[in-house]
């Protein structure tokens, strides 16, 4: 017994599975690409500049600042540690952002509750430069006992900055850092 259609749109009901598939591979194919472009745009632009927000009443650019707290972990505890510092590492561009040369900036040394302060002004930069890919690290601790910098926070691997705010007093952009431990043994990354 042979069937036949008399109408031309009818499918048999493998040929309906044929394209159902055909249709999700499209759309499959389709939703891959558009979160491809969505993702390389989320990459391109998580390259940030530092220092390049103007003051809207001067115009002038807003220095950046880096905060951040460093403590000692001894055993199940940690203690803030006053005297310590911290390195912000960027690389420089020119006018027209190529990467030029990286740059570092030691923090003020930690007060009692462990905080530390490093600045950028955009002085410290010739016209028409900026900074970008900067990272925090652990530099120094001046406690014997509690001086080997742990990766907690990315202390020794660097913590890229990202988010930050504006103070208004002091027209700072102000990005937050840590907190950063030291130890008192050695661990190998």
């Amino acid at each position: 017994m042979k069937l036949v259609f008399k109408n031309s749109l009818a499918f048999s009901p493998i040929q309906h599975i044929i394209k159902a598939s055909k249709n999700k591979m499209a759309f499959s194919r389709l939703s891959f690409a558009a979160s491809l472009v969505l993702f390389s745009s989320l990459i391109i632009s998580s390259v940030a500049y530092y220092g390049d927000e103007a003051n809207p009443e001067n115009g002038k650019l807003i220095p950046v600042a880096v905060e951040g707290v460093i403590m000692c972990k001894s055993g199940d505890k940690s203690y803030p540690i006053q005297g310590a510092t911290a390195r912000v590492t960027c690389v420089k561009t020119d006018v027209y952002g190529e990467e030029i040369v990286p740059v570092s900036m030691m923090s003020s040394k930690t007060d009692a509750k462990g905080y530390f302060f490093a600045t950028l002004f955009p002085s410290q930069l010739r016209e028409g430069r900026m900074v970008t890919k900067c990272k925090v690290f652990l530099h120094k601790s001046p406690i014997a006992g509690c001086n080997f910098p742990t990766d907690v926070n990315k202390g020794v691997k660097g913590q890229s900055l990202s988010k930050y705010r504006i103070l208004e007093d002091k027209s700072f952009k102000l990005y937050w850092a840590g907190p950063f431990f030291f130890t008192s043994e050695p661990t190998y990354y």
